[in-house]
């Protein structure tokens, strides 16, 4: 099968990884790649949002399937004119991207289909605005939202009035250009935070959708939840301490909503959708859709998935998912990050990486090869992942497996699953405190 990866970060190396792993042999290609995706296939010269070239590319080559990783891709509209063309694509149309690319367009969308979420006001105008933060009556902080793709970094929880009006003030300012000259304020929800992966096949004739084992990441970038946010220092997966009756509950009031309303909202999904989960006192409800996988989510997926990769994603692309179950390996896979020093603010790159013979798969998110020499090339630089019977022993793998990769500076969390751990074995469950 030959399959074009649009991507070039962990989440994509992971997803190579196990596109080349399968019973399903795999002639690979990449826009733009990675020095680490170059081992498994060809990389082509094409950014993520190069639409133009990628079509071009595909009208030439006609892979069998294309297989988008960000999300920036897909709100560019980088799926539509390969399926106008018949190429099968795993990945949704830029309408539906929508439901990331537009925080109000996806509230909207909440409301419209009865999915718990935040309350939220919608506002582009300063005065407009400050008069709704003068007036908070929902406690802090009040959660402020850059509209569109910020990468990552238009979201601000603001503790005080003062910072709430200094940051729509520098939003609507312009501080992400477009993205953020509209602006969505909510609520804060408190509670327990989790990812949901849920594959969807919908169009107008049918509605199909599995879901993947829920996740937790980890943002903080120290132990103990401590010190300023990042894209993500570990994950894990399935969460120990959820119970049959709670997968139920995300499956009835957030999944099979999203997925009805999408058929009635005539947006067709051929792809993935990534649920951001708080579990409040009320029970669960949605913080925001992606609608790609996650990273560092993806690399702990990939080990859990016991499916063949290429003809799994080729049945979502080509509309034959169904609704079945995906076939898991048995335990708890786990994902650590590797981060350059610096990081978040700004990352040293150029460090030359140490890597020994570590006994758990190596993603490379951010690194570059000079020679027989990998180098550091981003904030978040590497993962260790690894499956195990149960999070314990995963935790305890990769724990092992550190010291066989390390460069000066390095960063990287050492309780990665711990708190979700002892929550378990203290017996408590999803309404007990967090």
């Amino acid at each position: 099968m030959k399959i074009l990866l649009i991507g070039s970060g962990g989440r994509e190396h992971a997803l190579a990884l196990k596109l080349k792993s399968g019973t399903t042999p795999v002639e690979l290609f990449a826009a733009p790649g990675s020095d680490a995706i170059a081992e498994l296939g060809t990389c082509l010269p094409f950014g993520v949002e190069d639409v133009v070239s990628i079509k071009d590319w595909c009208e030439n080559h006609r892979p069998d399937l294309v297989v988008v990783g960000p999300e920036a891709a897909l709100v560019a509209g980088v799926a539509d004119p390969l399926r106008a063309m018949g190429i099968p694509v795993f990945g949704h149309n830029a309408a539906t991207a929508q439901l990331e690319g537009s925080k109000r367009f996806s509230k909207d969308f909440m409301k419209r289909h009865g999915i718990p979420c935040a309350a939220d006001y919608t506002v582009t105008d300063f005065a407009q605005g400050e008069a709704i933060i003068r007036s908070w009556a929902h406690g802090y902080p009040v959660v402020l939202k850059a509209d569109g793709l910020a990468a990552g970094k238009g979201v601000v929880l603001a503790s005080t009035e003062s910072e709430a009006l200094t940051t729509l003030r520098a939003f609507l300012d312009g501080q992400f250009g477009e993205a953020s000259k509209t602006v969505v304020l909510e609520e804060p929800l408190v509670g327990m935070e989790l990812s949901l992966h849920v594959l969807v096949d919908v169009d107008a004739e049918h509605a199909s959708f599995a879901i993947l084992p829920p996740c937790q990441d980890h943002k903080r970038i120290f132990d103990g939840d401590k010190g300023p946010n990042t894209g993500g220092m570990g994950a894990f997966g399935p969460i120990p301490f959820l119970k049959p009756g709670d997968l139920d509950r995300l499956r009835k009031e957030l999944v099979e909503p999203t997925v009805s309303g999408c058929r009635e909202d005539a947006l067709q999904a051929r792809g993935v959708f990534f649920l951001g989960v708080m579990w409040t006192s009320s029970g669960p409800k949605l913080l925001e859709y992606n609608v790609r996988f996650g990273d560092p989510e993806t690399q702990v997926l990939m080990q859990l998935l016991d499916e063949d990769l290429p003809q799994l994603l080729l049945d979502v692309a080509k509309g034959r998912l169904g609704n079945r179950s995906v076939k898991l390996h048995p335990g708890c896979a786990i994902t650590v990050v590797l981060a350059a020093e610096g990081y978040p603010e700004s990352a040293k790159k150029n460090v030359p990486i140490h890597i020994g013979h570590p006994s758990v798969t190596v993603i490379h998110a951010g690194t570059k090869r000079a020679g027989d020499q990998w180098l550091t090339n981003g904030g978040r630089v590497m993962n260790l992942a690894t499956k195990a019977a149960d999070l314990d022993a995963a935790r305890a793998a990769v724990e092992a497996a550190l010291p066989e990769v390390s460069w000066p500076g390095m960063q990287n969390r050492h309780d990665i699953g711990l708190r979700a751990l002892n929550h378990a074995k203290g017996g408590k469950g999803v309404l007990d405190p967090w």
